[in-house]
């Protein structure tokens, strides 16, 4: 199965310098679950110590929230902190362990629902190693942490957004990704700009957002080939994931001396 580090955070007073002397490797770096008021919700997931050295390991939770520009940056912030926390929803066992050298552990995790779920709450199971001094001094302290996000979000969520106050800037349109949901938007947007009968003359990719519930952030959609004047028609579909789709329709020209303008939008 393939393993990959989810987080790796060095935390270290004044500068760091050498290596950590165990490696953990997480399975799942995200546990999405839809549920309903009242379910209850059992689940697992595999830590590795790729080294051949044990490590002492502490499992707890944070809350996380993405901050702007909502680019995937996340704060962490203490369990119970953060208005869409689930902390108290979940609980998880073992807490803490001996991993062996090349070794793995198992931890359960239940999550306990309330009766009602209006919106999406979110978290982080970090698993920790304290790898101790790693000068003579002892002046800075090496910690290894591994971490899966955990999505909780209703069954029946609404995914809804909209693009707003579309503009020009140089080679690129911006616009305003507003989510207008009550879970965590992450939409892959793509691009392709038409003349004519039809004929598609360029497409591409649009910067990745990851936009919570009323936050609005910025769109960009470059223009990655320069285009003869006259006028033209992109189309913007911002895929939402599980079949929830954001389509709009931008009408611009572009004039002999290559400068673009917004045409009926």
């Amino acid at each position: 199965m393939f393993l990959r580090i989810i987080i790796l955070i060095l935390c270290s007073i004044g500068f760091f310098t050498g290596e950590a002397r165990a490696q953990l490797f997480l399975e799942n770096g995200k546990e999405t679950l839809a549920v309903s008021g009242g379910e209850h919700v059992n689940g697992s997931m595999i830590i590795h110590n790729t080294s051949p050295d044990p490590a002492a390991i502490k499992v707890y939770w944070e809350d996380f929230e993405y901050k702007t520009p909502y680019d995937g940056t996340k704060n962490f912030l203490p369990a119970g902190t953060a208005p869409s926390s689930a902390s108290q929803w979940v609980t998880f066992s073992p807490q803490e362990f001996t991993l062996p050298g090349m070794g793995q552990q198992r931890v359960d995790y239940s999550i306990t629902v309330p009766p009602s779920i209006q919106e999406g709450h979110y978290g982080v199971l970090f698993f920790e190693k304290n790898n101790g001094p790693i000068n003579d001094e002892k002046e800075i302290n090496l910690v290894t942490r591994v971490g899966s996000l955990f999505f909780i979000e209703p069954k029946d969520k609404v995914k809804k957004a909209a693009l707003e106050d579309i503009n020009l800037k140089a080679n690129s349109f911006n616009a305003s990704f507003v989510n207008q949901g009550n879970v965590i938007l992450i939409p892959h947007t793509t691009y392709y700009i038409m003349q004519g009968q039809g004929l598609v003359l360029l497409r591409g990719d649009a910067n990745k957002l990851y936009v919570p519930p009323g936050a609005s952030a910025s769109l960009v959609i470059p223009l990655k080939k320069k285009l003869d004047a006259g006028h033209y028609t992109m189309v913007v579909n911002a895929d939402l994931e599980e079949g929830d789709v954001v389509v709009k329709e931008i009408n611009f020209g572009i004039d002999t001396d290559g400068q673009l303008t917004l045409e009926n939008t």
